[in-house]
């Protein structure tokens, strides 16, 4: 949450500083709304690359990445103003804006750790049912101590029981003695962990006993908030499918195909070069094909062949060969020299982008599986198949998170993206992607399973 409000802190930071500078030149309203909207995306497009949003940012690198984002969009700016021939006077402006920006932008982040460390009070919480949720998100809780939340204790009307079986944790009472118990501990937080359905008795000790001001939420809705993931196992597909469906505005479907049609254009031409060179090494390898395509399943399970530069030898490649897994390395004997350096390098994905134009995939959602790996996980693994209510991603929000992901996490990620896809969030996980890509160069390939 904490990034979203620096996203937008950041981003009337720098349309005020170019509004209010630009607005001072005798220029249409249009041609202002142009000029501040150019300069808003290039600096906002340099400071997300240099990865400033993210949970824990206090070190001087930090700071350094304010700088040096704000510093490269100021660049790239001025050497635009001096291709145009423009104004010596805007050239001040520009630097000037980049400062005024930078320091701003450093100024609200000191702001919020002086307050998150000083002032922010430590706040108690009292989770209703000592069980298994009750224990997880206790435990989610203690590995976050940025959340500045304290777990005080449980209410549980089995408490003899569950002592017996875990004596470390603390029972305060039974639902009834909520009101007590909230009162002593000063708890400012409930969460409702119970896996079966309350009954009327429990319910209204529980609504006497919560005095007003104090918060209360369901425990997967919690543990969503903090982990940016679903609980797949106490989630329903009802309020599922209402999330996906509330978010299918035309104007944002719209907007995504025409970004994933630019951007995979755009990684293309790019690549031109190195892609040519892949095809010649590849070719002069063993004479056989270019590419190596593989069944995977689509939006709304429809199977489609994903593309890629061929990495092995023709005749050491098996029908059930997928080369998205962790297992195989470049020192597998069955990579040609050339593949080596692809896969290295993960310049294999690039012909991915040919399924992104034909409307295969999109450039960020769930990454897409193999027929069989997606019929034997949507046999054991729950809403499995729901990852498919939107196109597959070239790359996506699991792969950000965790690298090397069982299907239980992989799924509850996907899910949660699902659930909150907005078109700016998705452009940044693209560049964070990109960035995080060239900073890898493990053989495994492991962002792309």
């Amino acid at each position: 949450m904490n990034n979203y409000i620096f996203g937008i802190f950041d981003a009337i930071i720098i349309s005020a500083v170019y509004y209010l500078m630009f607005s001072a030149f005798e220029i249409s309203t249009l041609k202002l709304a142009l000029i501040v909207l150019f300069a808003f995306a290039v600096t906002l497009f340099c400071v997300i690359s240099k990865k400033i949003y993210k949970p824990h940012f206090s070190t001087f690198k930090d700071y350094y990445s304010i700088f040096e984002g704000v510093a490269i969009a100021g660049a790239f700016l001025l050497i635009l103003l001096f291709f145009t021939g423009a104004d010596q006077l805007l050239y001040v402006i520009i630097v000037f804006n980049s400062i005024a920006i930078c320091l701003m932008m450093m100024l609200t982040r000191i702001c919020y750790t002086l307050y998150h460390k000083y002032l922010k009070c430590t706040k108690n919480v009292l989770i209703v049912g000592a069980g298994q949720d009750g224990k997880l998100i206790a435990e989610e809780i203690k590995q976050r101590p940025e959340l500045k939340l304290n777990v005080v204790g449980f209410l549980d009307d089995n408490m003899n029981n569950i002592e017996d079986e875990d004596a470390s944790i603390n029972i305060l009472g039974l639902t009834c003695d909520s009101e007590a118990v909230i009162k002593d501990n000063n708890v400012k937080l409930v969460i409702v962990a119970v896996k079966s359905r309350m009954d009327s008795d429990i319910l209204t000790d529980l609504v006497k006993g919560i005095p007003l001001g104090v918060k209360v939420w369901r425990m997967y809705r919690f543990y969503e908030r903090i982990t940016h993931k679903f609980l797949v196992s106490k989630m329903s597909v009802n309020w599922l499918f209402y999330d996906c469906v509330r978010k299918r505005a035309l104007l944002y479907a719209y907007l995504k195909r025409v970004c994933d049609i630019f951007a995979s254009i755009a990684i293309l031409l790019i690549t031109l070069p190195i892609s040519i060179i892949a095809a010649i090494g590849i070719k002069l390898s063993d004479l056989g094909p270019i590419f190596f395509t593989q069944t995977r399943i689509g939006k709304f399970g429809k199977p489609f062949k994903m593309i890629k530069f061929r990495i092995m030898y023709q005749d050491k490649i098996a029908d059930d060969f997928d080369d998205d897994v962790n297992e195989i390395s470049t020192d597998d004997l069955r990579i040609m020299p050339i593949g080596k350096i692809l896969r290295k390098f993960h310049f294999d994905e690039i012909p991915q982008m040919i399924n992104v134009l034909r409307g295969d995939m999109s450039i960020v959602g769930p990454r897409p599986v193999r027929e069989e790996v997606y019929y034997e996980n949507k046999e054991n693994i729950p809403f499995w198949e729901c990852r498919n209510w939107v196109r597959p991603g070239w790359c996506g929000w699991q792969q950000l998170k965790v690298n090397d992901p069982v299907p239980e996490q992989r799924v509850g990620y996907d899910l949660y993206f699902i659930k909150h896809q907005i078109l700016i969030w998705e452009i940044a996980i693209f560049i964070v992607f990109i960035k995080r890509t060239g900073e890898i160069s493990k053989p495994t390939g492991s962002l792309f399973i």
